[in-house]
C-alpha cells in the first residue's frame, strides 16, 4: 500500500504571514488543497494522512472537514517540532511499518497526479528502500526562484519516498526537471512567481 503523507504541521514563518501556512490561499483555493487534489488524482496512492500539530489547529479542522466525506484522508497529530522530527514520529507508528510513504510538503500548488505516479513508477523499478526527488538548479534561476538549499546542481523537492520503520534508509536519487516540484510556497515572491506561470498558462 502506498501512504501519501501531508506534512502540514509548521507553522511558516517565512511568508510573514498571520494565516497558517497550509491554508493561505492562492489562486482562490488555499495552498494544501491544491496538494491533496493532485493526490486524488494519483492511481497508485492508496490512503492520504495529512500531518498537523498544534501550530496548524485550522488546518486540522479543514482536512476534518474535507475527510468527514472522504475515507482515503485522515489527519493524524504530531509535536510539530519540526519536519524531521514530526517524520520520525509518523514513521514510527505501528500503522505505518514497512508501507510505502510518499512524503509530501503542503505548499506544492503545482503538483499534479500524473507527476506523484511518475514519481512512484521510478520508485516500483528501484531496488533502495527509499527515493530523493530532486530538481535541477537551472530550473529555479529559470523561473527567477531562489533555493532554499543546493546539492551540487540540485535542489531537493518536496516530495520523496522511504519505507515505514524509522531508521536510516538507503536511497536513490530521482532528478526532474520540473518547475512543478520545484516551486514551493516559502515567500511572498513565490506567491508572485506562481502568478505569473499561471498567467502564461492561460494566455
Amino acid at each position: 500500500m502506498v501512504i501519501a503523507l501531508v506534512m502540514a504541521g509548521g507553522k511558516g514563518t517565512r511568508m510573514n504571514l498571520e494565516a497558517e501556512k497550509p491554508l493561505t490561499v492562492v489562486g482562490g483555493k488555499p495552498l494544501i488543497q491544491y496538494v491533496l487534489e493532485a493526490l486524488k488524482y494519483s492511481s497508485l496512492v492508496d490512503k492520504i494522512v495529512v500531518a498537523t500539530s498544534s501550530k496548524t489547529p485550522e488546518t486540522t479542522l479543514f482536512v476534518k472537514d474535507i475527510s468527514s466525506n472522504d475515507p482515503a484522508i485522515s489527519v493524524l497529530n504530531t509535536s510539530g517540532a519540526g519536519y524531521i522530527e514530526d517524520l520520525s514520529y509518523v514513521l514510527s507508528l505501528d500503522d505505518f511499518k514497512d508501507e510505502v510513504i510518499l512524503t509530501i510538503t503542503s505548499d506544492l500548488p503545482l503538483i499534479t497526479g500524473e507527476i506523484i505516479d511518475q514519481v512512484l513508477e521510478e520508485y516500483q523499478k528501484s531496488s533502495e528502500p527509499a527515493m530523493s526527488v530532486m530538481v535541477p538548479v537551472e530550473i529555479f534561476y529559470e523561473h527567477g526562484l531562489q533555493p532554499s538549499l543546493v546539492l551540487g546542481k540540485v535542489v531537493p523537492s518536496g516530495l520523496n519516498i522511504l519505507r515505514g520503520n524509522d531508521t536510516e534508509q538507503d536511497e536513490d536519487v530521482l532528478v526532474l526537471g520540473k518547475i512543478e516540484l520545484a516551486l514551493n510556497i516559502n515567500s511572498p515572491e513565490d506567491i508572485l512567481c506562481l502568478e505569473k506561470l499561471w498567467g502564461k498558462s492561460r494566455r
